[in-house]
């Protein structure tokens, strides 16, 4: 019995709230007929339009410049003389006297050092009078044998005892030669290393010479410079001990090989030294130029990706295209890319996310239309530097 009643409560509520529904719509419908009727005057004034096309999208654009990379090489190398020399003597004995002062400058064959001689003097003297002796005899046989009163194998005998005579006379002038140190090549003496009444031998270094009027720099280069690099290529270096004057020089020598554990190619290059200002062993700056490479170059926040790979949206006469790029060098205030992009070409930085091929756009500042030839303008050029030093 309770089952009956709340089951006919139920179809009563139900009832009441559909009659209600009923009302209200009758109600709304009846209040809408005034609104529908403007809309539909309006729509007769201003043709059947619909809903208004969505505004172009604002953009900010930027300009394509041309930058120039790989135009110029910085790098570090270390000086060395023209020559240098460590002076030994030829042969060992007591040290009697050095001739020369540190700093001093020598021609080649000047006397350095003297060694004691005494003993050298005498084998000298003594194959002098051996050598006298034997030219005597030689004289004598040979004014015999043209009359007749010597045999031919006695006068060939007394000539070779002269030719050995006159050889240990000039070994004997040698060796006492050789007890004078002299200088090998022109240059300046550095510190001497022993002093008077020292044994020296023939390892003993008594002195070092220095030909500084040229300055020889070793320095090292990226592979990738090796194909630009000449004998004969100009190069400006700075000492770093004193970076405020440039010196101008040429490259002198070129390795035949990339070394395989830095990657690099040894370079030598010639600085005039005639001022006597440089000294072997400065640490040197150099920088080379190089015609260098011309890529467009973009703002970094025009560059977008997708599955097919990094683009450009380019702005023409207001409406946007997609240009395809390939990244070549990343740098703080732009990026350089392989494209067919020019300069002067302007590419859209910001608002991108709206854009689609062919979209018409509105550029903030106004800017947007131009001349087709206004893209061939002169080429604005970045430097971009290396720095090389061997590891």
């Amino acid at each position: 019995m309770k089952s009956w009643k709340l089951g006919g409560m139920a179809a009563l509520l139900i009832a009441a709230g559909f009659i209600w529904w009923q009302q209200s719509d009758n109600v709304a419908d009846a209040g809408n007929a005034p609104q529908a009727g403007a809309d539909s005057a309006a729509q007769g004034r201003g043709g059947a339009t619909g809903r208004g096309a969505p505004p172009a999208a604002l953009v900010v654009a930027r300009p394509v410049v041309n930058a120039t990379i790989n135009d110029r090489l910085q790098a570090i190398g270390n000086g060395k003389a023209l020559a240098s020399v460590s002076v030994v003597p030829l042969s060992g004995g007591l040290l009697t006297d050095i001739l020369v002062r540190s700093g001093q400058r020598v021609a080649k064959n000047d006397v350095l050092a003297l060694l004691d001689d005494d003993v050298q003097l005498i084998a000298r003297d003594r194959a002098a009078r051996t050598a006298e002796n034997a030219a005597v005899d030689e004289a004598r046989l040979a004014k015999l044998y043209r009359t007749r009163t010597t045999t031919e194998a006695e006068l060939i005998r007394t000539r070779a005892d002269l030719a050995d005579a006159e050889l240990a006379l000039r070994e004997a002038e040698l060796t006492l030669a050789r007890r004078s140190i002299k200088a090998p090549i022109a240059g300046i003496v550095g510190l001497t290393t022993v002093d008077s009444g020292n044994y020296v031998t023939t390892q003993s270094e008594i002195v070092t010479i220095d030909d500084r009027s040229t300055i020889i720099v070793e320095f090292w280069v990226p592979e990738r410079f090796a194909s630009q690099i000449a004998v004969g290529q100009e190069v400006r270096a700075t000492a770093q001990a004193n970076p405020s004057r440039n010196h101008a020089g040429l490259i002198t020598a070129i390795g035949s090989r990339v070394e395989s554990d830095s990657r690099t190619l040894p370079i030598e290059a010639q600085l005039d030294n005639q001022n006597d200002s440089l000294r072997p062993g400065m640490s040197f700056n150099l920088t080379l130029n190089f015609a260098g490479q011309n890529y467009p170059a973009v703002d970094p926040l025009a560059v977008q990706w997708d599955s097919t790979g990094s683009f450009v949206w380019r702005l023409v006469d207001n409406k946007v295209e997609r240009m395809p790029v390939q990244i070549i060098q990343r740098n703080p205030e732009s990026v350089l890319v392989a494209s067919e992009l020019v300069a002067g070409d302007q590419v859209i930085t910001e608002g991108l996310l709206s854009l689609r091929a062919g979209a018409e756009v509105r550029v903030q500042g106004g800017a947007g239309k131009r001349p087709p030839d206004e893209r061939k303008k002169p080429e604005i050029e970045s430097e971009a530097s290396t720095t090389a030093a061997r590891p």
